[in-house]
């Protein structure tokens, strides 16, 4: 199960690493919806670990859903806006983001 977790955590940084850096409108939101099915997966994939294994994690694991929960509203902002206004927050929390996995 930990395994599955990992994975999917670098495969939601992934894809929100597609949607940062894509420069056509609908790769961007293919990536935000594929990013955002994986944070409900990791989500999941949580409260599938033991007891332990959650305790552990429970740090690291709100900070990430709080990372890739800013980054999300940054990059859905800056594709309503359709301007690059954002980009340097956006790597500046898709970097947060990374550290943290």
């Amino acid at each position: 199960m930990t395994e599955q977790y990992q994975q999917t955590k670098s495969m939601m940084l992934a894809l929100f690493d597609v949607a940062a850096h894509a420069s056509q409108t609908e790769t961007i939101s293919t990536s935000l919806i594929e990013a955002q099915q994986a944070l409900l997966s990791i989500e999941q994939l949580f409260s599938g670990l033991t007891e332990q294994q959650q305790v552990t994690e429970q740090p690291q694991y709100h900070q990430l859903i709080g990372a890739a929960s800013a980054l999300n509203l940054t990059l859905i902002k800056s594709l309503d806006h359709n301007n690059l206004t954002y980009a340097d927050q956006i790597q500046t929390e898709l970097t947060a983001l990374e550290q943290l996995i």
